[in-house]
């Protein structure tokens, strides 16, 4: 082998590929929701964090400053599991259809034991680091307002109203009344039996407030 033919082999074993490093992400994620949720904020450390992931703490420490920017991307990445197992919608339905539709999609999203948890962890976490626990309400809240937007979309609206604003109205009626109690301890079972419920009351809310007609 060559100088140059060493020197290429040492390069690609000094510079890990793409996939290499999505796949050090995911185990570094991985790793600390499962720490996170095992002992809490306080007592997790990256040093955990790097022994359960298998990874050097120099590769945790480049991608995380601390453990507060380490929290930050797990709690985004367990708030984007609320939204994975969202279908299309029909857009060929009637407007009550898609909201119902849509409603209860996104129930089930923040259901997820994950998603129940991380915001455990992050309500618990809101007076030391309130930015945080902001963005995470703020991450859910506008991700499930932008579905409903979606589902919306080519129906005919009454004068003057704003699809956003309905949106926004619905959720706050149909699904975060159900995340906060489960955020307290509600079984998640009792929930989706009442999601239904909570989906017609706020189709009945928009209705009868005239910011839709069905």
């Amino acid at each position: 082998m060559t100088s140059s033919d060493e020197n290429s082999v040492s390069l690609r074993r000094g510079r890990p590929s793409a996939k290499e490093m999505l796949l050090v992400d995911e185990r570094v994620l991985s790793a600390a929701t499962a720490l996170f949720l095992e002992l809490g904020y306080g007592r997790t450390t990256l040093d955990m964090v790097s022994q359960r992931a298998k990874t050097g703490k120099s590769a945790l420490y480049n991608r995380y400053q601390n453990k507060e920017s380490l929290f930050n991307a797990v709690v985004q990445r367990s708030i984007q599991t609320m939204f994975e197992h969202m279908a299309s919608i029909d857009m060929s339905a009637d407007c009550r259809s898609r909201l119902r539709s849509v409603g209860l999609q996104l129930i089930e999203g923040i259901l997820h034991p994950r998603c129940v948890a991380l915001m455990r962890i992050t309500a618990a976490e809101a007076q030391n680091f309130p930015e945080l626990a902001k963005l995470a309400y703020d991450v859910s809240f506008e991700g499930s307002v932008r579905y409903v937007v979606t589902a919306l979309e080519g129906t005919k609206l009454p004068t003057d109203q704003d699809i956003n604003e309905i949106a926004r109205r619905f959720v706050e009626v149909a699904v975060q009344p159900l995340s906060f109690q489960a955020a307290f301890g509600l079984s998640p079972d009792l929930l989706r039996e009442r999601s239904t419920s909570n989906v017609d009351d706020a189709l009945a809310l928009l209705e009868a407030t005239g910011r839709l007609t069905f």
